[in-house]
């Protein structure tokens, strides 16, 4: 069953999240089978409460894909970048939603 890793975050340093960390991650999510669904940098509209305007979900083919990316030692310096260049980072692994039967 698909998984979604889903981040919000306020990106503090816009160009070297652009050009060094998007450049960097891409592989990784490739790597783990993963798809970019929402990508916004700074855009995302807040429709309740006070949630940061970058958002960013990703699909992955199961729970398992997500933490591999996720925890992967070759991307966590990619990851430190990420982490060094945002600031209110939240992110979450979710499960696909399954309609119950009956």
């Amino acid at each position: 069953m698909a998984a979604y890793f889903i981040l919000t975050h306020t990106i503090t340093d816009l160009e070297v999240y652009r050009d060094e960390y998007v450049p960097q991650v891409l592989p990784f999510i490739a790597k783990y089978n993963g798809e970019i669904v929402v990508a916004s940098f700074d855009d995302a509209e807040p429709l309740q409460g006070n949630p940061e305007t970058g958002a960013v979900v990703l699909r992955f083919p199961s729970e398992e894909a997500v933490r591999g990316f996720v925890n992967d030692p070759e991307y966590q310096p990619a990851k430190a970048l990420r982490i060094a260049v945002t600031t209110n980072a939240n992110a979450v692994l979710a499960p696909e939603f399954q309609m119950p039967e009956g």
